[in-house]
C-alpha cells in the first residue's frame, strides 16, 4: 500500500474515528432502550445522544439515568 501512498497507521487511525463518532451514540440509544425510564425522561436523552452525539452518549455513559422513586 506504501506504492500507492496509502500510509496503513494513518488509515487505520481516520477509520476508528467515524466509527467512535457513529458507534457510540448508537450503542447509547440501544441501551437507553432498554431502560425502564418514563417517557419524557426517555424523550430528553434520546434528544441529547441525538443533538449532540459524543458529548450526549458520553454524558449519559457518566450519569446513567435510573428510574427515580416516587414518595
Amino acid at each position: 500500500m506504501e506504492t500507492l501512498g496509502i500510509n496503513i497507521g494513518l488509515l487505520l487511525v481516520q477509520s476508528i474515528i467515524p466509527v467512535v463518532l457513529i458507534g457510540f451514540p448508537i450503542v447509547s440509544l440501544m441501551d437507553l432502550r432498554k431502560r425502564n425510564l418514563s417517557g419524557t425522561i426517555l424523550a430528553i436523552w434520546a434528544l441529547i445522544i441525538c443533538a449532540i452525539p459524543l458529548l450526549g452518549s458520553l454524558a449519559y455513559w457518566i450519569i446513567k439515568p435510573t428510574i427515580e422513586s416516587k414518595v
